[in-house]
């Protein structure tokens, strides 16, 4: 019997693993590299809500959660470990790096990157298990310590598989 998604959960655990044992070879001076708050100062839970795939054809709510690591390799770049889930059954477990670009103490640009495992559910069939997203946000830090952003980001398997229509969010974003 064979299980096409194991080989593609292998490469994603994998790339997890590595993101995360990584960090101590890779750590530099930040706190001398950019301005405003430091990426430990930053980590934490955030929540998102928008749409994905909009315009198109399975245009759906997307609700998401991000863990973002306080290990900061070098300017601003650090692991996250994430998921979303769609209102029509899709979902995405992630793992991969953001960097934050300060634009002095309130405002900031976020880019992240990461790999991870997608289920289709009743959603938009976007070619296989593995997929990468990328996206960029921008935000502002609000009083009392919280953030909001709003971004835009691309799913899609790059074409590894045959199929790679992708997708695109628009999202809202809030952490704490």
């Amino acid at each position: 019997m064979r299980f096409p998604g194991l080989r593609h959960g292998a490469t994603v655990l994998l790339a997890w693993l590595t993101v995360q044992a990584a960090p101590a070879a890779f750590a530099c001076n930040a706190d001398s590299e950019h301005d405003g708050p430091r990426r430990e100062d930053e980590s934490g839970l955030s929540v998102s809500t928008g749409v994905i795939d909009f315009g198109k054809d399975h245009e759906t709510a997307e609700v998401g959660i991000l863990h973002r690591f306080p290990t900061d390799w070098c300017l601003g770049l650090g692991p996250n470990v994430g998921a979303f889930v769609t209102a029509d059954g899709s979902f995405y477990l992630f793992t991969g790096t953001d960097q934050r670009i300060n634009i002095g103490r309130s405002w900031f640009v976020d880019v992240i990157t990461s790999v991870g495992f997608y289920e289709k559910g009743d959603g938009k069939d976007i070619g296989g298990e593995l997929e990468f997203r990328s996206g960029v946000a921008v935000g502002r830090r609000l009083r009392g310590g919280s953030r909001v952003s709003f971004g835009f980001f691309h799913l899609s398997n790059s074409s590894y598989y045959r199929r790679n229509p992708g997708v695109n969010s628009l999202l809202l974003r809030w952490s704490r």
